[in-house]
């Protein structure tokens, strides 16, 4: 092999190990995932849920299921009871099945004493304009304990306000919707509240 071979041979095993080298330490940067086994339960519902080794009994009130532009979302009313102590924990549940996310659907547990702050916060987001920021876009966010989160954004491809909700934990799953479908899901919501309101008294 001649000397110009030799060269562009060694040129190319620098380069190689220099971007293995990079990728390593690329990947040393990057959040470990997340571990089921060391999960710990965000609000008291998924407490519930999680428990192990005691009788649980469920109980669930469909409010409705909204269709959005890449999939669905179904709110549901649920009551865990704990039959060891007689606890209880009451709340909605967010079903979410979008197109092109993770397999399956994800469920977002929500505590219902943290309904009235997700029905406020989405009253406000829905009215969020181009007042709330002197830049050319914004994004409003809400996400409650259980990562269930609801977005109002300018897109940027038509400048048209759309609408958002996001949730999941070890895989997240997100629903595009209008602001029309997203005061829908508010609504269903507080359908699913007023049961659980109806079985207390």
């Amino acid at each position: 092999m001649n000397r110009i071979g030799s060269l562009l041979l060694l040129v190319v095993v620098i380069a190689v190990s220099a971007s293995a080298i990079e990728a390593q330490r690329r990947w040393e940067r990057l959040p470990p995932p997340r571990d089921p086994q060391f999960y710990v339960p965000r609000n008291k519902l998924e407490d519930f849920d999680g428990r192990m080794e005691v009788l649980l009994i469920k109980g669930r009130s469909w409010a409705g299921t909204l269709r959005a532009q890449n999939g669905s979302a179904r709110v549901e009313a649920i009551e865990i009871r704990d039959t060891s102590n007689a606890a209880q924990a009451t709340g909605v549940v967010v079903t979410i099945n979008a197109e092109g996310g993770p397999p399956g659907e994800i469920r977002s547990l929500i505590d219902y004493d943290e309904i009235d702050a997700l029905v406020k916060a989405v009253d406000t987001a829905a009215k969020a304009g181009e007042t709330i920021t002197k830049l050319t876009h914004f994004e409003v966010h809400y996400r409650t304990k259980g990562d269930f989160e609801v977005m109002v954004f300018k897109q940027l491809s038509n400048n048209a306000i759309a609408a958002a909700v996001e949730g999941g934990f070890f895989d997240r799953s997100r629903l595009l919707m209008t602001l029309d479908d997203l005061i829908k899901l508010r609504w269903m919501i507080v359908q699913a509240k007023e049961k659980l309101d109806e079985i207390k008294g």
